[in-house]
């Protein structure tokens, strides 16, 4: 749990629900607008809060940088889909400029930095195109998004391949497949859990029906459908025969597949938005990662690199999905932890 008391801040309302943000101030008081680091969690899209997944080693490192430290909520699918995570990414930039004072902590949106974990990274990719103000610099930690054109997340799986976690039945989640899907009322906070040790069947295992989500729709190869909401025709389904050999250049790739991608969805797509205006990038992924798998950092950092934009990328050996949250965290990647509060410190305070 981070230290310090957050100030929590409603920064939009879509009906009946409120998104909220989270606030908390610089470790050291300090006169005068704060850079702020702008995180998105985790969770596949379908689960989670802006407490859930917390980086305490990010937020630690930071704040004590004289960050503020702003973690944020989403809208989650279904029923929301990518058009409703840009605008709230987008809406939440734009507040965080036209209502810089949050408690004790006035933030400078000229200095604005983000970081997504997993899915929070697509979050962040998306601010790095189509956010006002843009972000200085982008942290992915495992981030999604990185390159939706992999058969992870379009090809139909009949074997485990997600975590080591068995090959679900999609019988026991019909409410959360489409056109089912659609009639969910609007949801930003779902927050995961799992089972207690003397379940007498899954001790341990997800009891939130959300957190298996995004993994049953990679099984069913039709993640994009749910992202772009476009089921009826299947995104998924007129992209799947086109899918590349293996040694084909993601720009190859991205030039095909794209045809496919109807327009106003290609919004939704970060590898299909690469330019030379992007902020500085950092990606770091584990090797082993089968949630996210590291090819998707992979092709972004050779996307970003083509097209010039300052992007490093840092492939830890042997590690998989979260290896930043697990136990003994800070003893294994203290340095590289160091090294991506650096990035993110160099990018608002050496320029």
């Amino acid at each position: 749990m981070a230290e310090g008391t957050p100030t929590t801040v409603a920064y939009k309302q879509v009906g009946d629900l409120t998104l909220y943000i989270d606030v908390y101030p610089p470790a050291t008081t300090s006169e005068g607008a704060v850079p702020a680091v702008v995180f998105f969690h985790g969770g596949g899209m379908t689960v989670g809060d802006r407490k859930s997944w917390f980086p305490t080693w990010l937020h630690k490192r930071t704040t004590a940088a004289g960050f503020a430290f702003i973690s944020a909520d989403y809208q989650l699918l279904p029923p929301g889909t990518g058009k409703e995570v840009l605008e709230d990414v987008v809406d939440l930039f734009a507040f965080l400029e036209r209502t810089p004072s949050h408690g004790t902590v006035q933030v400078d949106a000229t200095r604005l930095v983000t970081a997504g974990a997993s899915a929070g990274g697509m979050c962040s990719f998306l601010a790095a195109v189509h956010a006002s103000p843009k972000p200085c610099a982008v942290l992915s930690l495992y981030g999604l998004g990185g390159d939706l054109f992999l058969p992870h997340f379009l090809s139909p799986k009949t074997k485990p391949f997600f975590l080591g976690y068995e090959i679900l039945d999609p019988a026991n989640f019909s409410e959360y497949l489409y056109p089912a899907s659609a009639d969910l009322p609007p949801l930003a906070q779902s927050q995961p859990a799992v089972f207690g040790p003397d379940h007498p069947t899954s001790p341990g295992m997800p009891s939130n029906p959300r957190m298996p989500l995004a993994r049953l729709w990679m099984q069913l190869g039709t993640y994009l459908d749910y992202w772009t909401g476009q089921h009826a025709p299947s995104l998924s389904d007129a992209l799947r025969p086109l899918l590349p050999a293996p040694d084909v250049a993601p720009a190859d790739v991205d030039e095909v597949l794209a045809r496919t991608v109807p327009e106003p969805a290609r919004a939704l797509f970060p590898q299909l938005l690469v330019a030379h205006e992007w902020p500085r990038v950092l990606l770091v992924h584990g090797s082993e990662d089968t949630a996210v798998p590291a090819q998707s950092s992979r092709a972004l950092h050779a996307r970003l690199s083509a097209e010039g934009v300052q992007s490093a990328l840092r492939i830890v050996d042997g590690s998989e999905h979260s290896f930043d949250l697990k136990g003994g965290a800070e003893d294994a990647f203290g340095a590289l932890f160091d090294e991506a509060a650096e990035f993110l410190r160099g990018s608002v305070f050496d320029t």
